[in-house]
């Protein structure tokens, strides 16, 4: 059989997969609350970085990278990658008016160890200076990185003189295991309340493998730029523990054969709403049961996408009393959890 052949083959079958496929997607970005409540009247925030230590703990911070033989210094640039990055997340979010100090004006331990929280008087200061109402200052940052390597016994088959057989070879691999804890504060200055106050543990892992054992660990990120894009994730991790947050998400619709259902994917596809749930309306009391469940659906997809989530449940209910199956029966249970997280967006942003 010829490649021409084998070609037309796979188109046909292609075609056929794409005619019987009953679904078609779509994405859409929702608001996620966050994991804990932030008072409504600290919406302006001064992002400060007090990880670092004094000249003191510099030195013996210094002292052991070279004994270590992580990056001297890494953890200051890794920490500012994670300060910069939780900046970047609050100002893409619209709970929180951020305002980010890079230069290093405050000071604590350069260890895992909490420092002792600043005085009110100091954070009435910076607030007053910033025109703030709080702070979120990470008050400590430290990484641990390890570096596994070895070597493993594999088989593989290999075809000599049209002869098929299996050999067996060495691969090394190489294994990079980073840990950062960084631990955060939120001040409130009118209630003179620490809002937040953890530490959080990240753990990121890169594993490599090659022909020789060199190459693999050349393969691998330097220990710094491990340390700054572990830096980056616990930023980005932190700004979602205490802001709302944007996510795209994507949800499954019906198009089906029937031309009434095609149309309604078209209009989909260019943005008319309205037009498409005006077919899907009319289809979800057809009196075919399969039609009109796949109305439904779609009828809870539009308004859900059109952030009206008390009629997109509403009709999926409905669609759930025609067919109660498992693609109805998950929807259900999402629709009910974006409900709860509305609620609970409600409270965070003050609405």
């Amino acid at each position: 059989m010829g490649l021409r052949t084998n070609r037309i083959i796979l188109i046909l079958i292609i075609a056929l997969f794409l005619s019987s496929c009953t679904t078609s997607s779509l994405t859409m970005e929702v608001l996620i609350p966050a994991q804990i409540n932030v008072p409504q009247d600290v919406k302006k925030v001064v992002i400060l970085n007090r990880s670092l230590p004094d000249k003191k703990g510099q030195w013996l911070n210094l002292m052991e990278g070279f004994i270590t033989g992580e990056s001297i210094m890494a953890d200051i640039e890794g920490s500012d990658h994670c300060t910069e990055s939780l900046y970047n997340k609050l100002k893409d979010a619209p709970r929180f008016d951020p305002i980010l100090v890079r230069e290093h004006i405050l000071f604590g331990t350069g260890t895992r160890q909490f420092p002792t929280p600043l005085s009110w008087d100091k954070v009435n200061d910076l607030c007053s200076q910033y025109n703030a109402d709080g702070l979120v200052v990470l008050e400590t940052f430290d990484s641990d990185i390890n570096i596994d390597r070895g070597f493993k016994e594999k088989k593989k088959k290999i075809t000599e003189n049209k002869i098929e057989k299996e050999i067996t070879y060495i691969e090394h691999f190489a294994d990079l295991n980073i840990n950062v804890n960084a631990g955060w504060r939120i001040y409130d200055i009118k209630n003179r309340m620490i809002v937040d106050d953890n530490s959080y543990m990240d753990n990121q892992h890169w594993h490599t493998t090659a022909e020789k054992p060199q190459d693999a660990i050349a393969k691998l990120p330097s220990k710094r730029a491990a340390i700054n894009d572990a830096g980056n994730y616990s930023g980005i991790r932190y700004a979602l523990r205490i802001s709302p947050s944007w996510q795209r998400i994507m949800r499954e619709y019906y198009i089906n054969k029937h031309d009434d259902f095609k149309l309604a994917d078209n209009y989909v596809k260019t943005q008319q709403w309205d037009k498409a749930i005006d077919i899907w309306k009319k289809l979800a009391v057809n009196n075919d049961p399969k039609i009109a469940f796949r109305g439904c659906f779609n009828m809870a997809v539009g308004a859900e996408y059109q952030g009206r989530i008390d009629i997109a449940l509403q009709w999926a209910q409905k669609a759930s009393n025609i067919n109660y199956n498992s693609r109805v029966r998950e929807y259900i249970n999402i629709l009910n959890q974006r409900i709860t997280d509305l609620d609970r967006l409600k409270e965070q942003m003050g609405k």
